[in-house]
C-alpha cells in the first residue's frame, strides 16, 4: 500500500511535472531542475513563514528565560517547569521543526529518485495525455546536457574517463564546491537568522569551565557550519551532477525564502555579520 502511495501520489506527479517542464524550458533538463527547485521552495513558503514566527516569539522569551535561569538555578526542575510555562505561552512545540524538515525530506526523496530515473532514461510513468501531448508523433527522449554538464554524469565519472586533472573533470568539480558552498551559506545565515544580534565578540570570552549550556551549542553549531559543506562536497563528487544542481538551488533559495519572510531581522543580521568580520579583519593589523 505505502508503495503505491508513494508511486501515485508522490513519484508520477513530479516525474510528469519535470518531463513538461524540460519541455516548455527549451528541453532544457537543467532549468526544469531549477524550475521544480523554486516551485517546491514556494510550496514550502507557508510552513517556514511559521517556523520564522515561532523563531520570533521563542527570541521575545530571551529576557524572561535569562530571569528564570538566574532565579532558578539552583533548583533545574523547577526551571524546567517554568521555561514549560513560557513555551505553551507561545505555542510553542518541540516537535515543530519535523513540520518543516519532513516535508523537504520528503520532497528530496522524491527528487532523487526522478532525477535518477531522468538521467537513466527510465521514463516509465508519464500520462498518456502528457506522453501524446509532448511526443507530437515522436519518441519522448530527454536532452541531458546543460551548459558544460552531462547531468547524468558525476566527478566520479568524469575523472575516470578523463582523469582527475583534466578541464571536463574540473567543470564537475566546480559544480560540487559551489553545492558546498551554498550549504556553507546556508548554515551561516540560519545561524544569523536566529540570532542577528550576535557580533561574536572575542573579548567577551569566558573560560572554558564556564561555557554555558547555550553558548556550548553555539560552537557546535558554528562547527557544523564548516563541517556539512566539506560532507557535501564529497557526496556531490559522485552524485549525478543534475542532483548536485538541485541541492545548489534549493540551498540559495532557502536563504531567499527566510530574507522574503523576515527582511527586518534579515538585515539585522548581514550587518552584525559584517561588523563582526570588520572587527576580526582590523584586529589583525
Amino acid at each position: 500500500m505505502f508503495a503505491a502511495i508513494w508511486q501515485n501520489v508522490f513519484y508520477l506527479p513530479v516525474l510528469n511535472l519535470l518531463v513538461i517542464f524540460h519541455n516548455i524550458l527549451f528541453d532544457n533538463l537543467g532549468l526544469a531542475i531549477i524550475a521544480i527547485a523554486v516551485i517546491f521552495r514556494l510550496i514550502l513558503l507557508p510552513l517556514m513563514k511559521r517556523q520564522t514566527e515561532m523563531t520570533r516569539k521563542m527570541a521575545s522569551l530571551k529576557p524572561q528565560i535569562d530571569a528564570l535561569q538566574k532565579k532558578y538555578k539552583n533548583n533545574p526542575e523547577k526551571l524546567s517547569q517554568e521555561q514549560i510555562k513560557l513555551y505553551k505561552k507561545v505555542g510553542y512545540n518541540p516537535l515543530g521543526c519535523l513540520v518543516t524538515f519532513l516535508p523537504q525530506l520528503l520532497i528530496l526523496s522524491v527528487l532523487i529518485q526522478v532525477i535518477r530515473n531522468v538521467t537513466d532514461s527510465n521514463l516509465d510513468g508519464i500520462y498518456p495525455f502528457i506522453k501524446s501531448w509532448l511526443e507530437n508523433g515522436n519518441s519522448l527522449t530527454i536532452n541531458t546536457n546543460f551548459l558544460v554538464w552531462d547531468l547524468t554524469k558525476s566527478f566520479n565519472d568524469i575523472s575516470a574517463e578523463f582523469g582527475r586533472v583534466s578541464l571536463q573533470s574540473f567543470y564537475y568539480m566546480l559544480l560540487a564546491v559551489l553545492v558546498g558552498v551554498s550549504q556553507f551559506f546556508m548554515s551561516k545565515f540560519t545561524q544569523v537568522m536566529q540570532d542577528p544580534s550576535a557580533t561574536g565578540d572575542k573579548k567577551t570570552k569566558k573560560k572554558e569551565g564556564d561555557i554555558s549550556a547555550e553558548e556550548m551549542q553555539k560552537k557546535m553549531s558554528q562547527s557544523f557550519t564548516w563541517i556539512l559543506p566539506f560532507t557535501t562536497i564529497f557526496i556531490a563528487i559522485s552524485a549525478p551532477a543534475a542532483l548536485s544542481l538541485y541541492w545548489a538551488i534549493q540551498s540559495f533559495m532557502l536563504v531567499i525564502q527566510y530574507m522574503l519572510l523576515d527582511w527586518d531581522k534579515t538585515e539585522k543580521g548581514i550587518q552584525n555579520l559584517i561588523t563582526r568580520y570588520k572587527g576580526s579583519g582590523s584586529g589583525k593589523r
